[in-house]
């Protein structure tokens, strides 16, 4: 049987804690990315109610009426281009978002989040 040195088990110990902060450090992190994701997709959301409201503002008319696939192939392509746009640089608001909500991530779990 073999004896474990004071120092060998202090330093197992050390690296038990170390790989335990890193779990901790990747969950979090985790965390922010989904935060991240969720508060770019809200803003693509709100983005295409805005587009599609421009788009119900504008007069029909034209030389050929607008078919049922032309309004979904539209629909399609502004939600698509309201994803481009909020995953990317965006208006601003999924940032905001995210900062504000970040916050309850760093919470302690358990306790009243209080700000």
């Amino acid at each position: 049987m073999k004896t474990i040195s004071p120092a060998a088990f202090h330093l197992q110990k050390n690296l038990h804690t170390v790989d335990n902060k890193n779990e901790n450090l990747s969950a979090e992190s985790s965390e922010h990315k989904k935060l991240e994701k969720a508060c770019k997709d809200f803003e693509a959301i709100l983005l295409n109610q805005m587009m599609s409201a421009m788009r119900e503002s504008i007069p029909e008319g034209g030389l050929f009426e607008k078919s049922f696939g032309e309004e979904i192939y539209q629909s399609m392509l502004d939600e698509e281009m309201t994803r481009q746009m909020a995953h990317g640089k965006g208006m601003g608001l999924g940032k905001l978002l995210y900062q504000q909500l970040s916050d309850a991530i760093k919470a302690p779990r358990g306790g009243d989040f209080q700000k």
